[in-house]
Formats: structure tokens, C-alpha cells, sequence
């Protein structure tokens, strides 16, 4: 019982951490953010690593704007256990050059992957934000956001999250026959025991069975 009220407890704290300065100015509202509690929840990083890894994925935002402030609408910053990811266009091979070298200076991330494709004009793409939507919709009855991300660049699809091996098999295959897909980078992280909380206590009616 204790454990459970524990997790519950760590699910309440992490998704408040989240919204901490939206709570301070509209503290006589009462908002709770249910939306994210519930994703915290489908999440399967345990909870102190999901805070962690929101923590450093704030630094590394922070650092790529001091980095290139003009384009950063144009780069999509991500932390999965501790490893840090970028995608997104760039200009040209110094601006990729130094977007990295700015990741590497954020404290705290075990590693760097990144996707930054070079700008290219005159290509017919389907707009990147069209094309996700459409995925995440074929995605999203298995497979929530909470656990897997995917982010689409000239209609290469990069796909983030934590899953474990056999959930990542069925995933990327998933990807890889969707129609107008041209490739699928595979980012996505598998937890290992530490990380995980796939072994949390079972809910409280299962005890008293």
C-alpha cells in the first residue's frame, strides 16, 4: 500500500515540477494538469528519470537558442535517459557543426545523436506537421506519445521514445510501410531495469484478490 501511495505521490510531484511557473502566477485557479499526469503515467521511464530527463532536455533548449536563436523553430530538442537528440534542417554543414558542439557543452547527457539535413529548396515535400499528424494517428492506439515521438524531415521519419525491443520490432515496421515514408531513422531508446518502472506494484485490487 505504501508503494503504491508512493508512486502515485511521484506521478503528482513530477507533473507539478512540469508546471511549476504556470502555477505560481494562476495558483488561485486550482488547475492540476491531468493530461500530463496521465502521460507520466503510460510513460515507462521511472519517474525520477522522466524528471531528469525534462530537466536536461530545458538545458539543452536553452542552449541551442543561445546557439542560433534565428532558427530554432527549426530544431526539435529531445532527452530519452539521459542522451540528448536533435532534428530538424540546418543551412549549412558549420551550423550543424556548431548545434552539436552546443549540445555537448549541456551537463549531464550521457551522449549526442542528431538528423540535421541541409536545407534543400525546390523539393516536393508534404508538410512535415501534415505528415506527422498522419502517423501519429496510425501510432497513437498503441503506441501514445508519452512512449513514442516522431518527428518528420523531407519525409524522413525520426522516431524517439523509450520502448523495449519488441515493442520497438513492431514499431519501426509499422513506420517503415507507411505510405510516402523515404526512410526511418530509429532513435528510440530501451530502459534498462533502473530505469524502468515496468515493475512497479501491481494496482490495489490485484492485492485483494
Amino acid at each position: 500500500m505504501n508503494k503504491i501511495l508512493s508512486s502515485i505521490s511521484l506521478v503528482l510531484l513530477f507533473s507539478l515540477s512540469l508546471n511549476c511557473t504556470f502555477h505560481e502566477s494562476t495558483a488561485h485557479a486550482g488547475f492540476l494538469p491531468f493530461g500530463r499526469m496521465y502521460k507520466a503515467a503510460k510513460d515507462d521511464r521511472a519517474y525520477v528519470v522522466q524528471a531528469s530527463d525534462t530537466r536536461l532536455q530545458l538545458q539543452l533548449h536553452k542552449a541551442i537558442l543561445a546557439e542560433n536563436p534565428s532558427d530554432i523553430l527549426a530544431i526539435s530538442t529531445f532527452v530519452y535517459l539521459g542522451h540528448g537528440f536533435l532534428v530538424g534542417e540546418v543551412s549549412s554543414e558549420e551550423q550543424s557543426r556548431s548545434l552539436v558542439d552546443a549540445a555537448k557543452n549541456v551537463s549531464g547527457l550521457n551522449g549526442i545523436s542528431y538528423y540535421l539535413p541541409l536545407k534543400k529548396n525546390g523539393e516536393n515535400y508534404e508538410t512535415s506537421s501534415a505528415f506527422e499528424i498522419k502517423i501519429k494517428g496510425m501510432l497513437e492506439p498503441d503506441y501514445p506519445s508519452s512512449k513514442l515521438t516522431v518527428k518528420v524531415v523531407q519525409n524522413v521519419v525520426v522516431a524517439l521514445g523509450v520502448l523495449t525491443e519488441q515493442e520497438q520490432e513492431k514499431a519501426l515496421n509499422s513506420l517503415k510501410n507507411f505510405n510516402g515514408v523515404a526512410k526511418v531513422i530509429n532513435f528510440i531508446q530501451s530502459p534498462s531495469g533502473a530505469e524502468s518502472k515496468r515493475d512497479r506494484p501491481r494496482p490495489l485490487r490485484n492485492f485483494l484478490n
